[in-house]
C-alpha cells in the first residue's frame, strides 16, 4: 500500500508528467491490478493525505491529468478549511442556585454601577442582595467576577452573591477562583459544619470559615489544629487563619501567639501582637507597660497641670520582636518621637487613667510639654482604635482639632477612624455636629461616610440643606466642599420612604446659578439614589 499523497507529490507528478505513469489517483480502472499486486514499474492507486483522503473516490483514474488537478483542488480546500477539531470534552453542567436569583431589572442596575466603575455603590447593592437571600443571575456573573478580580475590595461582596452557579463558573479561571476563595460573610450553616475534610482539602476561605466555627465550639481544639499544621501553611494563610483566634481569646492562647511573634511573615507578627495586646495579663502587655508607662507623668506648672514627656531610649531586640519599628513612617517625625508614639500606643489605655489619676477627657485636654502633643495623642489614638475604647475615642475627638497634615494614617488615625469606634448612634450624632459646625468639610464628610446608611431623616435633610446653600452661592468654596459630600450622599441618603431625595437632587442640579461641577456631582448622586430605590424594590 503506497503512502498518502501530499501536495508536493502532486507537484512532482505534474513536473514529470502524468503520462509516464508515475502517479495513479483514485480507484483502479476495470481490469487493472489490485493494490499490492501492480506490475513492476507501475504505481498503485494512492490516497490523499489528511481530510482530503475521504473524498478521493471522486477522482477519475482513467484521466490522470484531470485527477491530478482535482486532487490538488481537494488538498488546497482541505488546507484552507483548517484542521478538523478534536472532540470537545464538556464540563459537568452548572448546578442550579438554591437561592432565588436577582431579577433582570436588578441586574441592570448592577450593570450601570459596573459601567460607571461605581464600586462603592456596587458593593452596597450586592451586600443588600446577599442580606435578602438573593444570588446573582448567570448573565452578569462574568462581569462581577472580572470586576472583583481587578479590585480585591469587591471580593467579599461579589463572593456573597455567587451562589452555586457562580462558584462553578469561577473554577474555570484562576483569577475568578481567587474571588470565590476570598473571605466571605460567615454562612448561617457554618456552625454546623463538622467534616474535617474541609479543613484538610478546602480552599482558604472554606478552611478559615471551618476553623472559625470550630473556634466557637472548641477554642482549644481549634488552636491545636492550627498549631499542628502551622509549618505547612503559606504566610498569607497563617496570617488569615491566626485571626480566627480573636473569638474566644484566652490566656491558653498566649504561648502559641508568643511563638508567632517570631514568624518570618510580617503580617503574621502583626496579627499575633494585636491578639496578645488584647490579653491584659499576658507577658506581652507587661512588657509594653514596662517600656511605655514611664514615658508620661502629670506635673504642675503653676496652677495648671500638664503632661511631661520622657523620651524612651532606642529599643532593643525584644522591643523589635514586639513590633516596635525603628524607622518613622514619615520624614517629619523624629526617631525618638516615633518610639514615644509606639510605646504609648502599646500600653492598655486603662493603665494611663490608673497611673495618671485622670479620666480620658481630662488627660486628652492637658497641654503636653516639649512640643510632643501630636506624638502623645497619636499614641493614644492608635490605642483607642486598636483597643476599641469608646471613652478614649470620644475624648480624643473632642480634644483634637484638624488632623496634622504631615502624619500618615499609620502614625495618626483620622477622626473618621476614631468615630468608627463609637456606637452607631453616638457616631452619627458626632458626625452631625461636625457637619453643623464645619459644613461639608473633608473631616465632616469622612465622618458621615463612616456612619451606617441609610442616614436618618434629620441627617439627610441637613445634607440636602447644605446642597441647597451651596447651589445658591454658585462657584465658591462652599460649592467645592459640597462636591466632596455628593458621592457619600449617593450611597447614604435614604432610597426608600416618602421623600424622594433623587428628585430633589435633580431639581438642585437644574438650578441656573449652580456651578457646572457641582451640577454634575448632584446629577450622578440623584441617579445613584434612584437606582438604589429601584434595586431595593426588586428585592421585595
Amino acid at each position: 500500500m503506497s503512502a498518502p499523497l501530499g501536495y508536493d507529490d502532486l507537484v512532482t507528478a505534474a513536473t514529470v508528467g502524468t503520462g509516464r505513469g508515475s502517479l495513479i489517483l483514485g480507484p483502479p480502472a476495470p481490469g487493472s491490478p489490485a493494490p499490492g499486486s501492480a506490475a513492476p514499474g507501475s504505481a498503485a492507486p494512492g490516497s490523499l493525505a489528511g481530510p482530503a483522503g475521504a473524498h478521493a473516490a471522486v477522482l477519475d483514474a482513467a484521466d490522470p491529468a484531470a485527477a491530478l488537478l482535482d486532487a490538488a483542488a481537494l488538498l488546497t480546500s482541505a488546507r484552507r478549511a483548517g484542521r478538523r477539531a478534536a472532540a470537545a470534552v464538556l464540563p459537568d453542567p452548572a448546578p442550579p442556585n438554591a437561592a432565588p436569583e436577582l431579577s433582570a431589572g436588578a441586574c441592570a442596575v448592577l450593570g450601570y454601577a459596573l459601567r460607571d466603575r461605581d464600586l462603592l455603590l456596587l458593593a452596597d447593592l450586592l451586600t443588600a442582595a446577599a442580606a435578602a437571600g438573593f444570588r446573582a443571575a448567570a448573565p452578569i456573573l462574568p462581569s462581577l467576577l472580572d470586576a472583583a478580580a481587578r479590585d480585591s475590595a469587591l471580593c467579599p461582596a461579589v463572593g456573597a452573591v455567587l451562589g452555586e452557579r457562580g462558584r462553578w463558573l469561577a473554577a474555570h479561571r484562576p483569577e475568578w477562583q481567587r474571588v470565590a476563595d476570598s473571605p466571605r460573610p460567615a454562612r448561617p450553616e457554618a456552625a454546623d459544619l463538622a467534616e474535617t475534610a474541609v479543613w484538610l482539602t478546602g480552599c482558604r476561605a472554606e478552611r478559615r470559615d471551618w476553623l472559625a466555627a470550630q473556634r466557637q465550639r472548641e477554642p482549644g481544639r481549634a488552636r491545636e489544629l492550627l498549631a499542628a499544621g502551622w509549618s505547612r501553611e503559606t504566610g498569607d494563610d497563617r496570617a488569615e487563619l491566626l485571626q480566627t483566634l480573636a473569638a474566644g481569646l484566652s490566656a491558653a492562647d498566649e504561648r502559641f501567639l508568643e511563638d508567632a511573634l517570631d514568624d518570618r511573615k510580617g503580617q503574621v507578627r502583626q496579627v499575633a501582637a494585636g491578639l496578645l495586646a488584647a490579653l491584659p495579663e499576658s507577658a506581652f502587655v507587661r512588657r509594653a507597660i514596662d517600656r511605655g508607662a514611664g514615658t508620661l507623668r502629670v506635673e504642675r506648672r503653676g496652677v495648671r497641670p500638664e503632661l511631661a514627656v520622657i523620651l524612651p531610649e532606642p529599643g532593643d531586640g525584644a522591643a523589635a520582636r514586639d513590633g516596635i519599628a525603628a524607622a518613622p513612617p514619615a520624614s517629619a517625625i523624629g526617631a525618638g518621637a516615633w518610639r514615644l508614639t509606639q510605646f504609648i500606643a502599646a500600653v492598655p489605655l486603662a493603665e494611663w487613667t490608673a497611673r495618671l489619676g485622670l479620666a480620658p477627657t481630662a488627660l486628652a485636654a492637658l497641654p503636653v510639654a516639649g512640643g510632643f502633643r501630636a506624638d502623645v495623642h497619636a499614641g493614644w489614638r492608635l490605642a483607642a482604635v486598636g483597643q476599641r475604647d469608646e471613652a478614649w475615642a470620644a475624648a480624643l475627638l473632642d480634644a483634637d482639632g484638624d488632623d496634622p497634615p504631615d502624619r500618615p494614617p499609620a502614625a495618626w488615625p483620622g477622626a473618621a477612624q476614631l468615630a468608627a469606634v463609637l456606637p452607631a448612634q453616638r457616631r452619627l450624632a458626632w458626625a452631625s455636629e461636625l457637619l453643623a459646625s464645619r459644613g461639608p468639610s473633608r473631616e465632616s464628610v469622612a465622618a458621615l461616610a463612616a456612619c451606617p446608611g441609610p442616614w436618618p431623616a434629620s441627617v439627610a435633610d441637613a445634607v440636602l440643606a447644605h446642597f441647597g446653600a451651596a447651589v445658591a452661592v454658585g462657584a465658591t468654596r462652599a460649592g467645592r466642599d459640597a462636591m466632596l459630600l455628593a458621592p457619600v450622599a449617593a450611597r447614604k441618603l435614604p432610597a426608600e420612604g416618602s421623600r424622594d431625595y433623587a428628585a430633589e437632587l435633580r431639581a438642585l442640579a437644574g438650578t441656573q446659578t449652580i456651578d457646572d461641577g457641582l451640577a454634575g456631582k448632584l446629577r450622578r448622586a440623584a441617579d445613584a439614589v434612584a437606582r438604589r430605590r429601584y434595586f431595593l424594590r426588586e428585592l421585595h
